[in-house]
Parts: structure tokens; C-alpha cells; sequence
């Protein structure tokens, strides 16, 4: 679900204060990445939990901890949206298990590509 790093709290008065949540990407689906973003706000709310402090500069080049590190493959991102209890509990059970178990077979028929680079590389040396 959502990371503390990619909410921002933009100051201003009663009428401007607002939060904004970046970690939607542009081909994600809308109805999927708002869903999943009310649930984590929901799930923090329920939780009591606070913001960490704002990240100052670049966060692509500072160091961040662990658990607020993104997963690199769909794979990985597949494997932890299947763990996550604040998922199951929000999203369903059923949802999360289909969900998972699409981006796991999405990533096995992605493996199964020979890609451009692969050819050029591996052609060289044969």
C-alpha cells in the first residue's frame, strides 16, 4: 500500500491545506490507483500513524530506509501485495490473491521474451 515518502502536506490556509500522493504512474489504472490510495489513507488513518519528516531535495538520490523502499520488479511488487495484511484487510482477500496472482503471471510471460538488447549482445559473441 502507499509509503509515507510520497505523501507531501502542502501548506496554506483552512481552505488550501491539502495532502497530495505521488506514486500513481501514468499507466496505472486510474480506478485501481485510487482505490489503493484511499485504502492506504484509510489504513493510516485507522492506525493513527504520522508523516515522517518532508524529504528535502532529491529523494531519487538519497538514501531511504528499507521500508519505505519501492519494489524494483513486478514481481517483487506482486510478492509484497500479497503479504500485505493492510491489502487483505482493506481490498479483500480474494482480490488480492486474483490481483497477485495476474501481475505473477504477467512477469512470467514478460521472462519468457527474448528482448532487442539480449539479440544484439548476445549475437556478438556467438
Amino acid at each position: 500500500m502507499g509509503h509515507a515518502s510520497a505523501l507531501r502536506v502542502i501548506p496554506g490556509n483552512e481552505t488550501s491545506q491539502r495532502i497530495e500522493y505521488r506514486l500513481g504512474a501514468a499507466d496505472a489504472n486510474p480506478y485501481l490507483a485510487l482505490a489503493a490510495a484511499v485504502a492506504s489513507g484509510l489504513y493510516g488513518i485507522m492506525h493513527q500513524w504520522q508523516p515522517l519528516e518532508a524529504v528535502a531535495g532529491n529523494a531519487y538520490e538519497q538514501p531511504q530506509p528499507a521500508e519505505l523502499v519501492l519494489p524494483a520488479t513486478l514481481w517483487e511488487a506482486a510478492q509484497r501485495f500479497r503479504a500485505s495484511d493492510a491489502a487483505r484487510s482493506l481490498l479483500g482477500e480474494e482480490f488480492v490473491e486474483h490481483f497477485a496472482a495476474t501481475r505473477e503471471w504477467e512477469e512470467r510471460e514478460f521472462r519468457k521474451q527474448v528482448t532487442d538488447w539480449e539479440l544484439a549482445r548476445y549475437f556478438e559473441i556467438i
